[in-house]
């Protein structure tokens, strides 16, 4: 069963808006009376925050959630997944000794992942990356230091992210990862590692036709690229916020980086 208490306590932790507290008792209701959903939901949560960490990143490959859950399921359950991890949350950035500054960041970086796609996207429930993202959050796999995201991925290997909107001026980029070499040292106990950086704004193709003194050229020039994966639903996702697109040719043009990738693909 689950405490109504905790939503609450949830939404005042991370000062998320109360127009969505009565969709959260709802779902919460719904999961209680239906012993099916309730199972199913208790299943997840306990890979979600009990079980090993690495567990979790199989989930990536799952967009709808009632394949995820194995049960027809109320949309809104992803957000409730959230919300109930806040006690991890809170103990987590003790353990690991964050400061005021880095406790703000990661509190507000959960709630983005809350209500993201309820606001912009206006979708019944987050998305399951979503989910996932605030759950890296919450059990301290991710810090932000300066204008980047870096993801402890074992004692060899950081990864680097980049926030959405995020101005990438190569100085304060730069200033990111000299910080970073240091924070990361200090937060993960770890000794010698190198960064790796899988974002979209890392492709060939994009780099062949944007300008070489915009900042994403600069940052693409910080690292030796090797071909990666197809990026396309990240473009369409981070470029012009869109899940999938069938006309290319109704894509928005109101940035010079949407203008330019539309008239090239």
């Amino acid at each position: 069963m689950i405490d109504i208490d905790l939503i609450d306590e949830a939404l005042n932790f991370y000062n998320i808006d109360l127009q969505y507290r009565d969709k959260c008792y709802n779902c919460v209701e719904e999961i209680n009376k239906k012993e099916k959903l309730s199972l199913a939901f208790s299943k997840l949560y306990k890979k979600m925050y009990i079980e090993e960490f690495t567990k979790i990143k199989d989930l990536w490959q799952y967009e709808n959630i009632d394949e995820l859950f194995g049960v027809n399921i109320n949309p809104f359950v992803t957000n409730i997944m959230v919300l109930l991890g806040y006690n991890y949350h809170r103990k987590n950035m003790q353990q690991y000794n964050f400061d005021a500054t880095q406790i703000n960041i990661h509190k507000k970086r959960v709630k983005e992942c809350f209500e993201s796609d309820l606001k912009t996207r206006k979708k019944n429930g987050i998305r399951i990356s979503q989910m996932l993202w605030a759950i890296y959050f919450i059990r301290i796999k991710i810090v932000e230091i300066g204008s980047l995201q870096f993801e402890y991925d074992s004692n060899s290997v950081v990864k680097i992210h980049i926030p959405k909107n995020t101005n990438l001026n190569i100085f304060k980029v730069k200033e990111s990862l000299k910080k970073a070499t240091i924070e990361m040292k200090k937060i993960y106990s770890i000794k010698n590692f190198k960064y790796i950086c899988n974002s979209w704004l890392l492709s060939k193709q994009i780099y062949e036709i944007i300008d070489r003194n915009s900042n994403i050229s600069k940052f693409y020039d910080l690292f030796d690229v090797t071909e990666g994966e197809e990026c396309i639903n990240d473009i369409l996702n981070f470029v012009y916020g869109m899940d999938q697109c069938e006309d290319y040719s109704l894509l928005s043009e109101n940035t010079t980086l949407q203008k330019k990738l539309k008239c090239n693909y």
